[in-house]
């Protein structure tokens, strides 16, 4: 994948034909993972007879894949500060020693303490919108399946 197909914020089709009109094909990209949500962004088809239940199919697991985004993002750059100020304070202590996997433990337990209520709220939300990703499917499905019979 060219580094012009990599979109980690917006997905949005008209963003992902501006940079680059070969990708309006019939294939998923999958990109290279975003280097701090780890995630790796996707690019979905759209055909040249896109149906609007495909469209809204399409449309709705890109705002999923979104709203995963932004949140990893940020609970990984909350975790990637806090690792390091936790590292440097260690240090310090220590007289400059590295940081052993018992002091490391020590801050995993922590972090994830804290996060706690953050992460079982992403949780009830990634669950909303993938139960919601149901319906869109479904009618996608049938659509093509409605489609297919009458020809």
């Amino acid at each position: 994948m060219s580094p012009n197909t990599a979109v980690h914020g917006d997905t949005s089709s008209r963003k992902r034909e501006s940079l680059d009109p070969r990708l309006n094909r019939d294939k998923f990209l999958v990109g290279n993972p975003h280097p701090v949500s780890n995630l790796r962004p996707i690019i979905y088809p759209i055909p040249k007879n896109e149906s609007e239940e495909d469209r809204h199919f399409r449309e709705r697991r890109e705002r999923v894949d979104a709203f995963n985004q932004h949140f990893w993002v940020n609970n990984n750059a909350m975790f990637i500060k806090a690792k390091e100020e936790y590292e440097e304070k260690i240090r310090a202590q220590n007289g400059g020693q590295p940081v052993t996997t018992e002091e490391l433990s020590i801050f995993y337990k922590d972090f994830l303490d804290k996060a706690y209520e953050r992460q079982m709220n992403y949780n009830r939300q990634w669950w909303i919108e993938n139960i919601g990703l149901l319906l869109p499917s479904a009618k996608a499905v049938l659509r093509k399946w409605t489609s297919r019979s009458s020809s």
